[in-house]
């Protein structure tokens, strides 16, 4: 469904581990959060990630998908799409999350983790993939 305003990111993270409260489903916690990562070698693997992301309240349903893309724009993962439902107050915020299995990086270089709403890019959170030596590490 299209509408005029969709919307808008507050922010997104990257993270291992995403915990909702049962009860209370709007207190979300996000564990070991990911600003980039080190990899000895290449294909660096991380086995399971999430993201996760804030947007503005809308009283429209609407679909959203998350991408990994190198610098190029070209394509190193996406979520599947998911649906989201109304809120039923505006001032409340989405949290959405999705999460990448075997997540794996060829090469080291900046990434884009980019969120798609409708189909449409609303933003995205740099990952940076860096190449170390062992002897560095220890």
């Amino acid at each position: 469904m299209r509408f005029d305003s969709p919307p808008k990111l507050l922010g997104i993270i990257l993270c291992e581990r995403v915990l909702q409260d049962v009860l209370r489903r709007d207190a979300v916690s996000c564990i070991n959060i990911y600003n980039g990562i080190t990899a000895q070698s290449f294909p660096a693997v991380i086995p399971l990630v999430y993201a996760f992301a804030q947007v503005t309240g809308s009283n429209n349903q609407f679909d959203y998908q998350f991408r990994i893309e190198d610098s190029l724009g070209n394509l190193i993962a996406g979520s599947p799409t998911a649906i989201v439902e109304p809120l039923p107050n505006l001032h409340m915020t989405h949290k959405i999350i999705s999460a990448f299995s075997g997540l794996t990086f060829e090469s080291e270089g900046m990434f884009h983790i980019v969120l798609e709403v409708e189909g449409e890019s609303v933003g995205s959170l740099p990952f940076e993939v860096i190449m170390v030596n062992p002897e560095a590490i220890a």
